[in-house]
């Protein structure tokens, strides 16, 4: 019967140190909400590195008054004009971020698509909801911009949750996205 009690004990310890270091390797998995409210990305996993797509945008397309008024916001400021015609719904928006221990990402970069900058980036969990992404122009992070975002529920969004592989993101993206009205588009 001990030997029993001891088994139990050591299997629960067990299995509670795999769900421990599991569960630390997803928490960057999810979708984030950007705190300014305009758009929410998609952190998932590629091989050894994280990548972030955007899927939502409270503004999916340009305001009166531009010249693109009604049309789906582009990468328009994409200092490579022949990538300039991309939809920003849908956009590699983070890549190449590697671990660096179980709550930061680091040696990747993050891109603006509303301004056509590209950073080095790194990342941070601050909490179970809350990740702090940095985009540095120096490789120390001395100058750059830091945005915190925060975990949500896509189905309040109208995102449906999928699996997503790194070469049929897009595909499958466009799928979901002209499948729903453009209230709730992503981006």
């Amino acid at each position: 019967m001990r030997f029993q009690k001891v088994n139990f004990i050591l299997l629960f310890l067990l299995f509670f140190m795999l769900s421990t270091f599991s569960f630390a390797e997803k928490t960057f998995v999810g979708y984030w909400k950007i705190l300014s409210g305009k758009s929410i990305i998609h952190i998932v996993k590629e091989g050894n590195s994280y990548s972030g797509y955007v899927v939502w945008l409270k503004e999916p397309t340009y305001s009166k008054g531009d010249k693109q008024a009604g049309q789906p916001k582009k990468d328009r400021f994409n200092p490579d004009t022949s990538l300039q015609g991309r939809n920003v719904l849908g956009l590699k928006v983070a890549g190449n971020l590697v671990p660096d221990g179980t709550t930061k990402l680091k040696n990747g970069w993050v891109y603006d698509p509303f301004h056509g900058k590209k950073y080095l980036g790194t990342a941070e969990i601050i909490d179970d909801n809350t990740v702090r992404i940095r985009g540095s122009l120096d490789k120390n992070g001395i100058f750059g911009y830091t945005m915190e975002c925060k975990r949500i529920n896509p189905s309040k969004y109208g995102i449906k949750e999928k699996t997503i592989e790194k070469e049929n993101y897009l595909e499958k993206f466009k799928k979901i996205s002209y499948s729903t009205s453009f209230d709730t588009y992503f981006c």
